[in-house]
């Protein structure tokens, strides 16, 4: 299976943010996950967007978990993905 792009959107010193990775992590055990930061302050779009937002999740470009992401749930977003991909 291809893995899963994964965008975490954040910033120094969220620290909601830093709550998120070793939820990647695990996770990332169980799926195949591309993991990439993106720093919402690069980006005056994206700051604007985000910045009462983050953390967020984009999982394959698509915009799926905003401020709140439990384990549980992104286990759940992900198996429902892999039986609608086609890899």
């Amino acid at each position: 299976m291809k893995p899963f792009q994964i965008t975490l959107y954040t910033k120094d010193g969220c620290t909601l943010c830093e709550k998120v990775k070793p939820i990647l992590a695990r996770v990332g055990q169980t799926y195949p996950l591309q993991v990439e930061e993106f720093d919402i302050t690069t980006d005056q779009a994206v700051y604007a967007k985000y910045w009462d937002k983050i953390p967020v999740l984009a999982i394959d470009g698509e915009e799926a978990f905003v401020s709140k992401i439990a384990e549980h749930w992104l286990r759940r977003y992900l198996e429902e993905k892999k039986q609608t991909r086609a890899d």
